[in-house]
């Protein structure tokens, strides 16, 4: 064509193209050289968009899992801290494991011995572990721990049997005994100190029947102690002595009942106590009978009259809001009062000792056992940690 300027490079590649498209095999592998490049670079984009997309899904995974071991652990405080919460509540010390259980967990709580600050303050380390299971799996547990005075009840026990209203003996037969029964050595106030035999205000002691073994002997027959009657205080100055608080007891805001016999019914200690427990009993009648079935341990607490008949036997306390009649072959080792309802302007009858051969002895280890149930624990101020 005239006119038309031809440059060397463009001819060049001119005739390289038409060279191209005159060869067929050519053009193909320049085809497939521009086809090769652009699958690399979406393979290469799948797996960057795959990377981000498993990164993402890691990262949200983990924080999912983050936050249900977060919940978990959350939970398992709570449900230790309940517990907690609880077993300070029942305001006694019990030694064995007690295990809590709540719709989210549960907590297991027991108590390691520290130190006997003296007869009657022992310091104790709480131990709390509350557990959650984790609805995608796994255990999440919260182990808390505090310091604990635990001071028995302040009773102050001065006879084997206080009977503010007066006491009936009637006969010769039975024994009251104020002389310690504890063997030395048994608990830390064993042997430690001696009690009236009976303890009643002056002129209120009543007996039917001679000297011990048909005349002839100490009197009052079958009452030893030291002395073996006191009448030094009056109805009232006896109840106020004993610092018993009464009320307290019968309404739970003293000492919480582990068995209330209107609503719990009347425990079995074969069943229902634990060997070592030494349970409160508040038997919330005007009225109880007590027999061989009713025997055992603790504090037996009743809110009116209490008579007791058969072969009964008791260790430790026997707090009885009303008049106490006692027939039979009954044993009670430990410490009885009577007529705990004047304190509450109530009235209350002369105690009864029937017939039968019953003893009556003060026990200090009894007594002790019982009133270390009815005591409270105290947490020790900045005590409190969590155990890793």
């Amino acid at each position: 064509m005239r006119g038309m300027v031809r440059y060397p490079h463009q001819r060049s590649e001119q005739s390289g193209l038409e060279a191209s498209a005159r060869d067929p095999l050519k053009l193909r592998e320049a085809r497939r050289g521009e086809s090769g490049f652009a699958l690399a670079a979406v393979l290469l984009a799948l797996i960057a968009l795959t990377a981000i997309a498993t990164a993402g899904h890691l990262h949200s995974n983990t924080d999912y899992r983050i936050n249900q071991n977060h919940r978990a652990s959350v939970k398992a405080f709570y449900v230790a801290d309940a517990a907690r919460s609880q077993f300070m509540g029942r305001g006694r010390v019990w030694t064995d494991t007690v295990t809590y259980n709540y719709t989210d967990g549960t907590a297991r709580v027991w108590l390691d011995t520290l130190l006997a600050v003296d007869d009657s303050s022992t310091l104790y380390r709480l131990n709390t572990v509350g557990s959650h299971s984790s609805p995608e799996g796994g255990l999440a547990a919260r182990h808390l721990s505090s310091v604990l005075l635990h001071k028995v009840a302040g009773f102050s026990v001065n006879a084997a049997i206080t009977s503010p209203p007066g006491l009936q003996k009637n006969g010769v037969a039975g024994d009251v005994d104020g002389h310690d029964a504890a063997t030395l050595g048994s608990c830390s106030v064993a042997g430690s100190e001696d009690v009236a035999g009976i303890a009643l205000p002056q002129g209120t002691f009543t007996m039917a029947g001679g000297g011990k073994g048909g005349g002839g002997g100490p009197w009052p027959p079958g009452v030893t102690g030291n002395p073996a009657i006191d009448s030094t205080q009056t109805a009232m100055q006896l109840l106020l002595d004993t610092g018993i608080d009464w009320q307290g007891i019968l309404d739970g805001s003293f000492a919480q009942a582990d068995f209330v016999v209107s609503q719990d019914g009347y425990p079995s200690f074969a069943a229902d106590v634990d060997v070592d427990e030494w349970p409160l009993i508040v038997a919330d009648y005007d009225y109880f009978a007590a027999g061989p079935g009713h025997s055992g341990r603790g504090t037996l607490a009743t809110a009116g009259d209490l008579d007791i008949n058969g072969n009964f036997h008791w260790d430790g306390l026997i707090l009885v809001g009303g008049t106490l009649t006692s027939n039979g072959v009954e044993t009670v080792q430990g410490a009885v009062v009577t007529g705990l309802n004047l304190l509450l302007g109530g009235s209350a009858g002369q105690t009864d000792l029937g017939n039968g051969t019953w003893i009556y002895a003060y026990h200090s280890c009894n007594v002790l056992n019982a009133l270390g149930a009815i005591g409270w624990p105290v947490e020790e101020p900045g005590t409190w940690f969590e155990a890793m």
